[in-house]
């Protein structure tokens, strides 16, 4: 018969092999969820992919003078985006992750490589930087707010 510290190891290997997800940080829950919505960006499955925002969230395109307010107003830009280009692909780099009020809220930046194809096959590179806030709503992380801005170049400063 095994031991009891036998038994407790063996309990917590089989433990930790089926919810690890239950003891990660907010970082590392936030990066899953970010992965799925990118994921959900790539397919053009625009109901998984407004899932991960908020019912109020803002986002401010690098493409337009405005922000868009609203979960239903993203939704449409999206649905608009990924109608005139059906192929996406972005790529992110340099991220960084910051996490505040006990765990509840997290900031993300990183700067991304956005590859857009449209439906006559023309191809278009936009390196952008992106700042993305996640509130923890309900046990769910959602986009409260995402600002997107082309980078055009060296800074002249």
């Amino acid at each position: 018969m095994p031991s009891k510290s036998i038994k407790l190891i063996i309990y917590l290997v089989a433990l930790l092999g089926v919810t690890p997800a239950a003891w990660a940080g907010a970082a590392e829950e936030v990066a899953a969820t970010g992965q799925q919505v990118v994921a959900a960006f790539e397919k053009g499955d625009i109901d998984s992919f407004i899932a991960g925002w908020a019912d109020n969230a803002v986002f401010t395109p690098s493409v337009q003078a405005f922000r868009v307010e609203s979960k239903a107003a993203i939704k449409d830009y999206y649905s608009a985006l990924f109608q005139t280009y059906p192929t996406r692909h972005v790529v992110f780099r340099q991220g960084s992750t910051r996490v505040y009020a006990n765990d509840t809220v997290v900031v993300t930046n990183a700067y991304s490589t956005l590859t857009l194809t449209d439906k006559s096959g023309n191809v278009s590179v936009h390196n952008l930087r992106n700042s993305t806030t996640w509130l923890k709503m309900e046990n769910q992380w959602r986009i409260v707010d995402n600002h997107i801005s082309e980078v055009n170049g060296a800074d002249r400063s």
